[in-house]
């Protein structure tokens, strides 16, 4: 297998013998199921009859090559981290490293650990979680290769059949430069106020991340009003949010708590301020 643009580049690839089919649902499909219906029950939903008529699981599926190698080709370029649980449970952490749309295979980093690397490479079912911009996306592939790519170790695998990108926004979402450190600041009914980053901002709504706010403090559903969002020298603005989503990224100290929230009735006057906004977040991620 050769990699598209690089004529001169040749991997190769060894698949160790894999396991019989099984016709149970096996742990990474359910997995996937579950992490399916979470956030359908607490993400934001779209008014409209598109949403109504479509079965959730439909309405984020993709099942085109092109359209897969769209969002493969976004994690990679994103340096997005994945979970990937094997079919008797083994875990750990990947990202995707080059994606080839002509033969419809993505390779993604290598596994130091010898149990969990073995359990991957004699699974027939192995189901990668993670974010995308802050949008879950989910999909199972079958049985990888080892192969060499750019002088390192690293795993090779066809395109899912099938790929979950759960993307109900509206608009375009820009991402924040962490280096910025840009704030919001929100006064609860107890008096208390919290401290988040930003992580993205769109038309309708914003990320924020924390490691001391929890679900616990933003349960999903909570509305608050005059939120300050500070882009220090983009500006400073207020507006009402209310938490549509939250998910959990990482593991114990180095946990990160994301929340989506959505704004409440923005006047055009304020849209047309987010509108700049927008544009240049987009503007300083690009350069």
């Amino acid at each position: 297998m050769r990699l598209a643009g690089h004529r001169d580049t040749r991997l190769t690839c060894a698949r160790p013998a894999g396991r019989s089919p099984r016709t149970r649902r096996s742990q990474p499909l359910q997995m996937l199921r579950e992490s399916m219906n979470q956030h359908d029950a607490s993400g934001p939903a779209d008014n409209g009859a598109e949403s109504d008529i479509e079965p959730a699981d439909d309405r984020y599926r993709l099942t085109h090559n092109s359209q897969i190698g769209t969002v493969l080709r976004d994690l990679s370029w994103q340096k997005c981290m994945l979970s990937v649980r094997t079919r008797t449970g083994h875990q750990f952490v990947t990202s995707v490293l080059h994606v080839d749309p002509v033969d419809r295979t993505f390779v993604f980093d290598w596994c130091n650990a010898e149990p969990e690397r073995m359990s991957l490479m004699t699974s027939d079912e192995n189901a990668f979680s993670g974010l995308l911009r802050g949008v879950p996306v989910n999909f199972v592939v079958g049985q990888p290769a080892a192969m060499r790519y750019e002088e390192g170790p690293a795993f090779v695998v066809e395109f899912p059949e099938k790929l979950y990108h759960f993307q109900r926004r509206r608009h375009f979402r820009a991402r924040t430069l962490v280096t910025r450190g840009y704030r919001c600041e929100i006064h609860m009914s107890d008096k208390t106020v919290l401290g988040l980053d930003i992580a993205d901002l769109s038309l309708s709504g914003v990320g924020l991340r924390s490691k001391t706010v929890s679900a616990e403090h933003l349960p999903v559903g909570t509305t608050v009003g005059k939120c300050r969002l500070d882009f220090r020298e983009l500006g400073k603005l207020e507006l009402d949010l209310q938490v549509v989503g939250h998910w959990l990224v990482g593991h114990d100290d180095s946990a990160i708590h994301h929340f989506g929230c959505a704004f409440i009735h923005p006047d055009g006057r304020m849209e047309n301020f987010l509108q700049r906004l927008v544009f240049a977040l987009e503007l300083a991620h690009r350069g």
